[in-house]
């Protein structure tokens, strides 16, 4: 045991990078009151619907569209994108971490449409594929027929603000992104 965190000191110590370069415990006590953290002070946003367009307005600037484009491209999933613009925004003080949450379902629907608009297949979360092995028969006799043959092909217009979905129609096209380059 003590060999392999050696061996992790001495390869953290080869790649430049100081293993024991972390706060003091406690040290977060110490700081001034006035002095606090983003996510510490009042949210920027309280709702939903004016979140999401900030969140809209955001990600389909050109550069970041081109780079969100690729993530999909690569199979990068939604729900990760999900939680890294969501997570981003909370340490930035945009939203408080309830908002946070009620903004899951609709950011997801919304990258999904933005994938569609670019005719990219999305990849909602990892190992999706791997879902499938842990259905056994007696699992299946308890469920409708009806309720196994839905799919997430369609955008749930309750989820995202209609203005929203409207102006995913009307991004760049993909040449249009590329040759601006």
């Amino acid at each position: 045991m003590v060999d392999i965190q050696q061996n992790k000191i001495m390869e953290a110590e080869q790649e430049g990078i100081n293993p024991f370069n972390n706060p003091t415990p406690g040290e977060s006590l110490t700081k001034n009151p006035d002095e606090r953290f983003e996510w510490e002070q009042q949210a920027k946003f309280t709702d939903v619907d004016e979140a999401i367009k900030d969140i809209f307005l955001r990600i389909t600037e050109r550069d970041a569209l081109i780079e969100l484009l690729n993530f999909f491209k690569n199979k990068q999933p939604i729900e990760e994108m999900t939680q890294m613009i969501l997570y981003r925004g909370f340490t930035k003080g945009e939203y408080n971490v309830d908002l946070m949450l009620l903004l899951v379902e609709p950011l997801m629907y919304l990258l999904i449409a933005i994938c569609e608009e670019y005719d990219i297949e999305p990849t909602l979360y990892d190992d999706e594929d791997v879902d499938g092995a842990f259905v056994t028969e007696d699992s299946l006799d308890n469920v409708d027929s009806k309720d196994l043959t839905k799919q997430v092909s369609e955008i749930r217009k309750d989820s995202v603000p209609p203005s929203l979905l409207a102006r995913v129609k009307e991004l760049p096209e993909e040449e249009e992104l590329e040759g601006d380059n």
